[in-house]
Order: structure tokens, then C-alpha cells, then sequence
């Protein structure tokens, strides 16, 4: 590193900028002011490890910086919420630059400027191993739409935002060192520059009663699971109706891997899991992608507990719902 932690703090808020809104003291004091609305707050926070989370051998600094405020306005996202601050803390290691600090901060700006957050304090420590990162944000959330993972309802039909598996897919180009043209292009796209779908969850709460919603950062599969958990219900996934991105099925092509199994597993997708409703449901997917222009799909249904989690093909045939997903205690990502 060339530059000491007091530059580097001055050079991060340099580019920061000062406080605005409802902030009243940013970065450079020992805490960021700020004065709530009258909305109920959400908190939420992720930590990032190089060659956990990233590789910074294929994954440019500025690509970095923004999933870092990507994955925590997803959260946001998930709970109905808008998000508003975030503070950011680095373990820098010595190999890095001030410039890369300051290619890093760009992504992360770029992102907040798109989804309306500010960067109001954090902290910058010298690293031993590679570069880490700690985010935490605050959004803010009307009392009447506040939306859990806990609330689903037997009967409720499950919705999906967009297609699956093109995060996964563009992890697995990367890291085989596909040729980028086409669909492989895309799909590296698609895991370098995750959208959070704040927008497609307002649509939601503006035409149905969502009993539980869930953003997809740990696998389709995964997340179906933790929504059936936390509600204490069953899920019926419809094989036929899982919306497989066509960047997976060209990556799985390429590489001879069932583009299910990516649909199925791939992480930090960042599309959005709501239960609503089965009455609701026409109506609601025709609005969210009418506004949006995302896709929604119908992809089950919510059953009974002792169902347990399945996956039913269009035959009838019915198998447990694959235990595929990321476990961040597990093995590493990328």
C-alpha cells in the first residue's frame, strides 16, 4: 500500500462527498449523524473475502466495489425497504494501491448513486491475507409493508423474478477462461454486474399481499428452503417451470453441465422469491412485469409441512428439491 490510513480515509471522502439529506455529520468524525424519518428502519449487513467472494484475478476492482452495495440493497429489497446509508470498513492488503482503493470506492459509488444510498463512515485497516470488506446499511420501510421470510401461507403460489443460473454460468466461464462473445459474454455480465430488484419488489407490495419474500444471493434451492423453514410450511417446485437463463443452458453446453443444476444452485442471482396469494397471482405477474419489464413466473405452489421441500416433474413424478446452493462455511466460491 502506498498510502497511509489518514490519506486513505481523506481520499475516500474526498470522493464520497459530504453529507446530504437527513444526514447531519458523515465521514470523518467517529460517527456518522443522521436524524430517521418517521418510516421503520432495517438494518442489514455482509462481509466479502477475496477468493471467497471475489477473485480479483478476473474480476475487475470497480465490478467488486458495486456488488459489495448490490448484495446489501438486495437484502433491503427482500424486506419491502428502500435502502438509505451505508458504512463500509476495508482490510486493505499491502499488494493494493491507493489508486485501487480508489478504483474499488468508484464501483461502490457507482452503485449507490443508482440505488439511492450515500456512504456515510467505515473504517480502513491494513490486511495480512487479501482484500476484505464489510458493509453494513440502513434502509427504511413503511410499517404496513414490511415483508419477512416467515410468513407463508398454504396455498400461496410461489413467484420468481427473472431467469436462473447465468450468475453461476459467468463464475464457471470465468473461471475456465471461456471466450467472451455471445451468451458467454452475458453471463459473465450477469455475475460481474448483479441488479437488485428494488423496483420489482414495490411492484409486488403495490398489487398483492406478499406473505413472504426472499432475495436468491445463496441458490434457488436454498432460498426455497429458508422461506419453507422460517414459515414452518412445504414447498412444490414445478420442474417445467423453473426459468433457466439462456446463458446457463450455453454455458452447461459448453462445458457439459445440466443447465438445472446451475438454475438450481447459482449464487448471487439477487432475483427475488414472493409467496402471495394463489387468487393474486395472474393479476400480479402481469403488473410486476408490465412496470418492471422483468419476468415473473409462477414456479409452485406452498404445501403442507410434512410434504417437505419437492420438486415435481410434469409427469407427476415427484423428488426431493436438490440441496444445491452456496454454504459460506463450506467450500469456496469465487
Amino acid at each position: 500500500m502506498d498510502a497511509g490510513e489518514h490519506e486513505l480515509i481523506a481520499r475516500i471522502r474526498k470522493a464520497v462527498g459530504g453529507p446530504a439529506g437527513a444526514t447531519l455529520v458523515g465521514i470523518g468524525d467517529d460517527a456518522a449523524v443522521y436524524e430517521p424519518a418517521g418510516d421503520l428502519e432495517l438494518l442489514t449487513c455482509d462481509a466479502f473475502v477475496e477468493d471467497v467472494h471475489f477473485r480479483r484475478s478476473f474480476a475487475p476492482l470497480r465490478a467488486i466495489g458495486a456488488k459489495f452495495i448490490v448484495s446489501n440493497v438486495s437484502d433491503v429489497a427482500a424486506m419491502g425497504g428502500f435502502p438509505a446509508r451505508a458504512v463500509v470498513s476495508l482490510g486493505v492488503p499491502e499488494d493494493m494501491s491507493a489508486a485501487d482503493v480508489d478504483e474499488l470506492y468508484a464501483g461502490m459509488l457507482d452503485a449507490a448513486a443508482r440505488y439511492g444510498v450515500e456512504i456515510v463512515g467505515g473504517d480502513v485497516v491494513a490486511s495480512p491475507g487479501g482484500l476484505l470488506a464489510s458493509v453494513a446499511m440502513i434502509g427504511t420501510v413503511g410499517r404496513e409493508r414490511v415483508v419477512t421470510r416467515a410468513g407463508a401461507v398454504v396455498g400461496d403460489a410461489i413467484l420468481a423474478t427473472g431467469r436462473f443460473g447465468a450468475s453461476e454460468a459467468g463464475l464457471r466461464a470465468l473461471s475456465h477462461g471461456l471466450e467472451e462473445a455471445g451468451l458467454v459474454r452475458a453471463a459473465t455480465r450477469r455475475h460481474l454486474e448483479p441488479v437488485a430488484r428494488i423496483a420489482e419488489a414495490q411492484a409486488f407490495l403495490d398489487v398483492a399481499t406478499p406473505h413472504a419474500m426472499i432475495d436468491v444471493s445463496d441458490g434457488l434451492a436454498s432460498e426455497v428452503r429458508h422461506l419453507a423453514d422460517e414459515s414452518g410450511v412445504g414447498m412444490r417446485v414445478r420442474k417445467d417451470r423453473i426459468p433457466v437463463a439462456p446463458e446457463a443452458v450455453e454455458i452447461g453446453r459448453l462445458l457439459g453441465v445440466d443447465p438445472l443444476e446451475l438454475a438450481l444452485g447459482s449464487g448471487e442471482e439477487f432475483e427475488l422469491l414472493v409467496t402471495i396469494p394463489a387468487s393474486e397471482a395472474e393479476r400480479t405477474i402481469e403488473h410486476v412485469c408490465a412496470v418492471t419489464g422483468s419476468d415473473v413466473t409462477c414456479i409452485g405452489e406452498v404445501v403442507e409441512r410434512s410434504e417437505g421441500c419437492i420438486m415435481v416433474g410434469p409427469g407427476g413424478d415427484a423428488e426431493p428439491l436438490p440441496r444445491v446452493g452456496y454454504e459460506h462455511l463450506a467450500a469456496p466460491r469465487g
